[in-house]
């Protein structure tokens, strides 16, 4: 190996330079270990890398501390924090992506903005934090992180100067379920297409056998005449089918919940329970196709929507429309929510296998559709 000590080297350099001759090797993969550290760093240098470009404020929100270090990812961050490109670069780190709403200007709270996701966030006990966390360090120092949503979206009601001011339709909805206060607005949909069986109709006492040549007979009918909503001349199959539909209007009825072992969970009363027929412009959306209400349509929208913390940390795994049952003794009547024992007798239909994890920030939308 030829010297690199120059012409004017004395003797200890030199026998120095001898010394460590047969150490060069491994001296030389050292310098290029050193050289490439912060391309692949391993695991023991990652904490001083963060130190090093001063990104240790992420770490408790950012699960990989390699998508910080690696490709300069955090230091490209540092270099546009304060700006929605940083709010979605900190996201992306998440999986996540959002749309930034910032408040009206003329509002007193003019410096806040909420997030709105086009997908429901994982879960609310861990990724809820980091969102906002990351968030919070991704916006400018003036900003405040006010509310993530998703779906179900009510805003406040501008009754500032009205006798409404300061009431509860003066707040958007929303829950806190993390330390800094941020509302979180969630909803999800769950759509039940049911043809009610022979079985089902029979046990809430709902059924008209198929109609043979001939049309429906009256006297075995068990309907009242006020839900003949249709023509004499109508088709008796459809004649049957209107008259089962107007059957479940105005009724009491609830949506069940039931976990893995087919234990209740709870029930949440129905706030829809309407004929409908298919209309372009209709209240109702079930599977891509609106419906609007209308007596003597020959099919049933029914509808129930859980609130916040009604159940939590609980997985449902069926749902089921109860019918005909009774309020426990000492239960209000005007309850939407009611716990296992709340809800006494009735009978199960459209029982439909589901996975929801019920969560504090969620609130559940079941639609079924009823079809005879």
């Amino acid at each position: 190996m030829t010297s690199l000590l120059p012409l004017n080297t004395g003797l200890f350099e030199g026998a120095q330079e001898k010394a460590l001759l047969p150490r060069w090797p491994l001296l030389e993969v050292g310098a290029d270990a050193i050289a490439s550290a912060k391309r692949a760093p391993p695991p023991s240098v990652l904490p001083y890398l963060v130190y090093e470009y001063g990104l240790g404020e992420l770490t408790p929100y950012v699960p990989n501390l390699y998508t910080l270090v690696v490709d300069r990812e955090g230091v490209n961050w540092q270099r546009i924090r304060g700006t929605p490109a940083a709010v979605n670069k900190g996201l992306g780190w998440l999986g996540y992506s959002a749309t930034m709403e910032d408040a009206w200007h003329g509002r007193a709270y003019w410096n806040s903005t909420q997030l709105r996701f086009p997908e429901l966030p994982a879960n609310d006990n861990l990724d809820l934090e980091r969102i906002e966390g990351i968030t919070r360090l991704s916006m400018p120092l003036r900003s405040r992180l006010r509310r993530g949503v998703h779906q179900y979206d009510v805003g406040a009601v501008e009754a500032d100067g009205s006798r409404l001011d300061a009431s509860i339709l003066d707040r958007e909805s929303g829950v806190a379920v993390t330390a800094t206060g941020t509302l979180w607005s969630f909803g999800r949909t769950t759509e039940i297409d049911h043809l009610l069986t022979e079985a089902e109709g029979t046990a809430i006492g709902n059924w008209i056998p198929e109609p043979a040549e001939g049309g429906l007979k009256w006297v075995d009918m068990q309907y009242p005449w006020v839900t003949a909503n249709f023509l004499w001349a109508d088709n008796p199959a459809v004649q049957r089918r209107t008259l089962m539909a107007a059957w479940f209007a105005a009724r009491v009825l609830y949506v069940t919940f039931r976990d893995q072992s087919g234990d209740v969970i709870g029930h949440r009363r129905c706030r829809a329970d309407h004929p409908v027929r298919e209309q372009v412009e209709g209240a109702y959306l079930v599977g891509g196709v609106r419906y609007q209400p209308q007596p003597g349509a020959a099919r049933v929208y029914l509808e129930a929507m859980t609130d916040f913390e009604d159940a939590f940390d609980v997985e449902a795994k069926a749902v089921e429309l109860t019918v005909g049952a009774t309020l426990a003794p000492g239960i209000k009547p005007g309850r939407l929510w009611l716990q296992p024992g709340e809800l006494l007798g009735g009978h199960a239909i459209a029982v439909t296998s589901i996975s929801l994890p019920l969560r504090k920030t969620v609130r559940e939308q079941i639609k079924i559709l009823m079809r005879f």
